[in-house]
C-alpha cells in the first residue's frame, strides 16, 4: 500500500534498519524519560510466550523487528498468533472461557474490554506493575500519560486500566478537496443551494453535497467530462460492523444513544436506559436511507476498504464517516489522479465513532511477567512510532504530535493525525456517556445493531419496526449477560 511517492507499506517493514534508524533518531533526546526496551530488567521467568495479533503488517514488523529485539534482550522467545480480525472474538474467548493456557497476550477491540475485564479475563495493568515493574504502579502511570484519554476510557473497567491501545480508528471526513475548491462547482454549489460549499459541517449539508456531486457519465465534474458514473458519497453499507458504526456517528451527533449509563458513583452504572427506537434514531435510519441514492452501488459484503478504495479510485466526492486508520488508501488517489487533492475534515455533527485494538495480560498467562514487559515494549513511545511508520493510526499523543509527522511532505502518511487528535480530545470524558463503551454485555449486542442496521438499508424492515425489535433485543442482551439492568 501506497504511503507517498516513494514510501510502499510493504517494502518499508522489509528494511527494518530504515525504522530503527528513524526511531533512533526521534528517541535520543528522549531516552531519559521514556520508557524504552533497555529499561526492561532480567526478567525472572524465561518460559516461551504468546501473543495474538491481527493479520496484516503490523503483525509482520512485530515479527521482523520489535519480537526478535525483545527477544534479544530478555531472552524470552514470542510466539505470534496472527489471526483475522473476523476471528479474534470467538478463538480467543473459547480459549478464555475454557481456561486454557493458550495465549499470554491478548488482542482486544474497544467493544469486548469490559466484558472481558469484567469476566476476569484480563489482568489489570496496576496490579501487574506493582507486581513486576521496578518502579511500581508508577512505571505503568506514566506509559499511559501519554495516551488519548478517550481510548483509556473506552477500554477501562470500574476505573481500571486492563489494556494498553496500540490501533485508533477514530473517524475523519476524507474528500476530494480538488473538487471542493474548483470555481465552477462552488459557483453552481452556491447558486443551487444558497451556501458555500465546503465539507459537510451536518446531515442537511451532506446531503446537498451528495445530491450535487452525483453524476452520469459524460457529464462535467470540475471541467472535466466523466468516463464513468461519479457519486457524491462512499457509505459502509454492507452487511458489516461498519454500517453500524455510521448510524452510531450520526445518532450520537444528534444527541442521541441506543442506550445510556445512569452512573450510581462515577465509576460504576447503575443500570441502563435503552433509547434504540427513540425519535432521533429514526431521523438517523430515515437519513441513511434518504443518502443511499447518491452513494457508491455497494454489495452485501461492502465496508471500510471498499469504500476508501472508491475514493482513491476517484469514484466518489467523499467518505463522510472514514477511519482515519484508513487515510493511507485514501489518499492514493493523489497518486490515482495527478490533478487530484485530498482533504480532511471532522465527521458531520462532529461525534464520530471511537475505539481501539489493544493488547492485554491474559488471567491464564504462565509468564504474566514477561507478558507485562512485553506489552509495555509493543505500548512504547518506538513501538507506536513504528506503528504510525508503518501506515497505522496511534494511541500516543506524542507520537501524532511528533515534529515528523507535522511536515506537510509527509500529509499521505500523516494526514489525518491532526483532525484524529482533535477527535480523540473531544471525547476525552464524553464516552462516558454512552452505553456503548460501558456495557459488559456489548460483545452480545453489538453484532444486532449491525444486523438492525443493515435490515434499515436493505429494505427488510420498515425503519421503525427494525428499530423497535432492537430496543427489545439490546434490553434483553444486556439483561441477560450485563452487569448492570437495561430499562425502557
Amino acid at each position: 500500500m501506497s504511503i507517498h511517492p516513494s514510501f510502499n507499506r510493504q517494502d518499508f517493514w522489509k528494511k527494518p534498519l530504515s525504522i530503527l534508524m528513524l526511531i533512533f533518531i526521534w528517541n535520543s533526546c528522549w531516552s531519559q524519560q521514556r520508557f524504552e526496551l533497555t529499561h526492561i530488567p532480567e526478567i525472572s521467568n524465561k518460559r516461551d510466550i504468546t501473543l495474538v495479533a491481527e493479520k496484516g503488517f503490523w503483525t509482520e514488523h512485530l515479527v521482523k523487528v520489535l519480537l526478535p529485539k525483545f527477544t534479544q534482550h530478555t531472552s524470552v522467545n514470542v510466539k505470534v498468533v496472527a489471526m483475522p480480525l473476523v476471528d479474534m472474538y470467538q478463538l480467543q474467548t473459547q480459549s478464555l472461557i475454557s481456561g486454557q493456557s493458550n495465549y499470554d497476550l491478548l488482542a482486544i477491540e474497544a467493544g469486548w474490554a469490559k466484558e472481558w475485564a469484567a469476566n476476569g479475563y484480563t489482568v489489570p495493568l496496576l496490579e501487574l506493575a506493582k507486581k513486576y515493574d521496578d518502579k511500581g504502579e508508577q512505571g505503568m502511570k506514566d506509559l499511559l500519560e501519554s495516551y488519548y484519554p478517550s481510548l483509556l476510557q473506552i477500554l477501562a473497567y470500574q476505573g481500571q486500566y486492563h489494556s494498553v491501545p496500540y490501533n485508533n480508528y477514530v473517524m475523519g471526513q476524507h474528500y476530494r478537496l480538488d473538487l471542493f475548491e474548483n470555481a465552477h462547482e462552488k459557483k453552481k454549489f452556491k447558486d443551487t443551494y444558497g451556501y458555500a460549499l465546503t465539507a459537510p459541517k451536518n446531515l442537511d449539508q451532506l446531503f446537498d453535497v451528495a445530491q450535487f456531486f452525483t453524476r452520469k457519465k459524460g457529464e462535467n465534474l470540475a471541467d472535466r467530462k466523466l468516463k464513468h458514473d461519479f457519486y457524491g458519497l462512499a457509505l459502509m453499507s454492507g452487511h458489516r460492523p461498519h454500517i453500524n458504526d455510521e448510524f452510531s456517528a450520526m445518532l450520537w451527533g444528534l444527541g442521541g444513544k441506543w442506550f445510556e449509563p445512569v452512573y450510581e458513583n462515577s465509576k460504576k452504572v447503575k443500570y441502563f436506559e435503552v433509547q434504540a427506537n427513540s425519535p432521533t434514531a429514526l431521523k438517523v435510519a430515515q437519513t441513511y436511507l434518504k443518502l443511499l441514492p447518491y452513494s457508491h452501488p455497494a454489495h452485501d459484503q461492502w465496508a471500510y476498504l471498499e469504500s476508501a478504495n472508491a475514493l482513491a479510485q476517484g469514484h466518489v466526492a467523499i467518505w463522510p464517516f472514514a477511519y482515519n486508520n484508513l487515510w493511507a488508501i485514501s489518499a492514493k488517489f493523489e497518486k490515482n489522479i495527478p490533478y487530484a487533492q485530498i482533504g480532511i475534515a471532522q465527521v458531520p455533527l462532529q461525534r464520530p465513532y471511537n475505539g481501539a485494538y489493544a493488547t492485554a495480560v491474559s488471567f491464564s498467562s504462565l509468564n504474566p511477567e514477561a507478558a507485562y514487559w512485553l506489552l509495555k515494549y509493543i505500548g512504547s513511545y518506538e513501538g507506536q512510532m513504528a506503528y504510525a511508520l508503518g501506515g497505522g493510526l496511534p494511541c500516543r499523543k506524542d507520537v501524532v504530535m511528533a515534529d515528523f509527522f507535522q511536515d506537510k511532505k509527509q500529509h499521505r502518511l500523516s494526514g489525518a493525525f491532526q483532525a484524529s487528535h482533535q477527535a480523540n480530545l473531544l471525547w476525552t470524558d464524553k464516552v462516558l456517556d454512552l452505553g456503548h463503551f460501558n456495557s459488559t454485555a456489548m460483545g452480545k449486542i453489538y453484532p444486532e445493531l449491525m444486523n438492525t442496521t443493515f435490515q434499515i438499508r436493505s429494505g427488510a424492515l420498515k425503519p421503525k419496526q427494525a428499530l423497535d425489535q432492537l430496543n427489545s433485543k439490546i434490553l434483553e442482551l444486556q439483561n441477560r449477560y450485563g452487569e448492570a439492568a437495561a430499562v425502557k
